[in-house]
């Protein structure tokens, strides 16, 4: 019984994914979600979503958690790129209440994200950016293809901004994304 659900799952699989190619028409969808305490991860999600515009034929959602929003945008992404800033060396309290509901949604059927590309990235002060790793690794294990992450250090305040250079990495992790969602 259970080889047989597996291979309704797979099959719902493929059929969602054909099926949102032809409502799109074609259009790859990259969808960045985040969240931000100071600002900073904020703004490396605004320059990724700038990347990412930058890729003709590719629909951008940039979404910060704690907004409202259907599953469905994910269900319809081509590219999932999370961040979240450090927090004790972990990323935030939302980032993992939102990642628990994630592998909860798609064991349940109702989300499928395995074989999607995808990023991490997120701002880090003294951690070292380990979290963002992890949180990479959480892609991973929710079947996401990871690209490599981007780190953007932010010195200890009162110098907290992020440096143009940390930005233009993000527009460039934006762009590659997308391309990559593109020729997928």
């Amino acid at each position: 019984m259970r080889f047989i659900y597996n291979i309704y799952k797979q099959f719902a699989a493929l059929e969602r994914q054909h099926l949102r190619k032809d409502v799109r028409r074609g259009m790859t969808k990259v969808v960045i979600m985040y969240d931000s305490k100071s600002g900073n991860t904020e703004a490396m999600a605004k320059s990724i979503a700038e990347g990412a515009k930058a890729v003709s034929g590719v629909e951008v959602v940039l979404r910060k958690l704690g907004e409202p929003f259907s599953l469905r945008i994910l269900d319809d992404a081509d590219a999932l790129i999370l961040g979240s800033p450090a927090h004790y060396g972990h990323v935030t309290l939302e980032m993992r209440d939102f990642l628990a509901r994630l592998r909860g949604a798609q064991e349940a059927g109702r989300l499928e994200l395995r074989g999607k590309i995808g990023a991490a990235f997120g701002s880090y002060g003294w951690d070292g950016g380990v979290c963002i790793e992890r949180l990479g690794i959480d892609l991973e294990n929710l079947g996401i293809k990871v690209q490599s992450p981007v780190l953007a250090q932010v010195p200890p305040l009162p110098y907290s901004a992020l440096k143009e250079k940390s930005l233009n990495e993000c527009r460039n992790l934006g762009e590659t994304i997308a391309t990559k969602a593109l020729k997928q």
